[in-house]
Formats: structure tokens, sequence, C-alpha cells
């Protein structure tokens, strides 16, 4: 009998299949049978789950509007906090898929040991962690690996489930490796357009963060106007453009502190500050200390 399910020829929801590999972690292969055109899949709301398309591609048609594509070689990142979503998995008959779903608060204790805070993954802390995330990337040769050994099994029962969980696990450090999942909007969000001039702004911020862009040359430079850019800004990031350019200056400017070498006043210059005052309360709101004092401590 398989250790990991093994979801094949069965009518039942897929969910139902995830087999819970250890606590706060299931995981299900997915195998499309010969009769089968399509398979429904719960995703629970306050879990994350990833989903890797091993051969041949697969789609997750979500109600009658909308279809994400999963090409093969690649991977599908879902966490909603609060709905639950019904989607049909389709894809050709004797291709593969495997699933993983993960609590929150196993995530909590796998990245954010010994107090740490979510900087390496931004999507655990509060306010982000109350926003649908929705992401695709591709799977680079390692995690395939990983994935490939998941569907064999030559161990006994004990080592197996072992094995398989260590696995898991290394798939899970190698995929929140890189960078944090990209945050978009949900799935039924009509106009995938917009979302990409909405993290195209992003970019542009990011770029520019010293000397940044108005919301006038935001919209004419993304193609957006200025009310859907504002509005779409705060849905998909969380943030205001304000807010966000302030946060990103802001840390950078933690960071030159951490650094050394350089004043209070030196560090407000050169994250485009023309008035050091002005700095140090701005400083002092987000991090509760000024940056005098910050750099004391430090």
């Amino acid at each position: 009998m398989p250790l990991l399910s093994n979801a094949r020829n069965t009518p039942k929801s897929a969910s139902s299949d995830f087999l819970d590999l250890y606590e706060g972690i299931g995981v299900i292969r997915v195998t499309m049978g010969d009769d089968e055109s399509a398979r429904p899949l719960d995703v629970q709301p306050d879990h994350i789950h990833l989903f890797f398309s091993m051969e041949g591609d697969v789609a997750f048609q979500f109600g009658p509007m909308y279809m994400r594509p999963l090409p093969q070689g690649q991977s599908f990142f879902i966490y909603n906090p609060k709905d639950a979503l019904r989607a049909q998995v389709r894809m050709p008959a004797g291709h593969r898929m495997v699933g993983i779903r993960l609590s929150f608060s196993r995530m909590h204790t796998l990245f954010m040991r010994d107090g740490q805070d979510a900087q390496e993954l931004p999507f655990l802390n509060q306010k982000d962690m109350q926003r649908p995330i929705y992401d695709q990337r591709g799977v680079d040769a390692a995690m395939q690996i990983l994935l490939e050994g998941l569907f064999h099994e030559r161990l006994s029962p004990n080592a197996q489930r072992v094995a398989h969980l260590g696995q898991i696990l290394e798939l899970l450090g190698l995929y929140f490796h890189t960078s944090e999942p990209n945050v978009v909007a949900c799935p039924f969000l009509k106009d995938e357009e917009t979302v990409r001039k909405i993290r195209e702004a992003k970019s542009i911020i990011l770029d520019r963060w010293q000397s940044p862009p108005t919301i006038a040359q935001l919209s004419a430079q993304t193609g957006l106007n200025a009310y859907r850019l504002k509005v779409g800004f705060k849905e998909v990031y969380g943030n205001t453009v304000y807010g966000f350019v302030m946060d990103t200056r802001l840390n950078h400017a933690r960071r030159m502190l951490d650094a050394g070498g350089k004043s209070v006043n030196e560090v407000a210059f050169d994250i485009g500050y023309t008035n050091p005052s002005h700095f140090i309360a701005a400083f002092k709101k987000k991090f509760g200390t000024t940056p005098r004092k910050y750099k004391v401590a430090d």
C-alpha cells in the first residue's frame, strides 16, 4: 500500500486524498486516469497549497469564468486566508501532479524559528497574511528530482514515511529560498492586464526609490489611470503607493545604519530626504525609536 496518497480513478474530492504526512503537512500525488477528464479539488482557507505539474499541462478551472493554466515544469502557489475555493483540475490521462498542503501554523514553525521576523517570507507577517496570494513559477532541476522521488517507495513503511517527509521539507526549502511569492489579486480578478501594470508600478518604485515618481508619473508610465493605480496597488500589496515608497526608503535607511560609517544626516540625504528632521520623524514612527538611538543600540 503506498504511503503517500496516490489519487487515481476515484470520484471523491481531491482534497480528501491529501495524506497528513506530518502535523500540518499534507501531500497528494495525482495521476489522471484514462477515463477521467477532470478532478475536483478543494483549496482550504488559511492553508498554503503548492501544486507541481510533473508532466503535461494542467489547468485549474475556478468557476465558469476563470481558468489558470499550469504548464509542465511549473508550480502554482495558492493561499486564501478566508475563502474555500473549489476548482476542477484538468490534465491528460496518465500525467502526474504533486500537491502539498501546509497549515499556516506549520509554516510559522518551519520558517520563523527563534523569534525571527518575516523578512525572508513577508507573506507570513500579520498584515500580509490577511490577503490572498496566487503565484506561478518554474521548478528547477533540484526540485524536479525531489518530486520524482515522491513516486518511488523502496524502503520499509516507517522509513519511507521519514524519507518522504525529508524530501518534502527539502523541496519547501528550495521553493522558498529565492524570493517571496509575487502577491497578486485573487484569481477571479477579470483584468489580468491591470495586475501586470500594478506589478510594473512596484518595479518602477523599487528602481527609483530614492527619487520616486509621482502618482501622475507612475500612471503615465504604466498606462493605468491614477484611480485604478491607487486602488489596485492597495488591493494587491496591502499598502498605498505612498506607504510602500516610505517603507522602502526607511528599510534602506535602517540597513545603512546597520552597516555603519554614515551619520544620520548622511543617511537621510542618501535615501532622498532634503530635511533630516522629516526623516527622523518618519523613522521613529515606523520603528519606534530615533535613528540616532537605533544606531547607538546597534
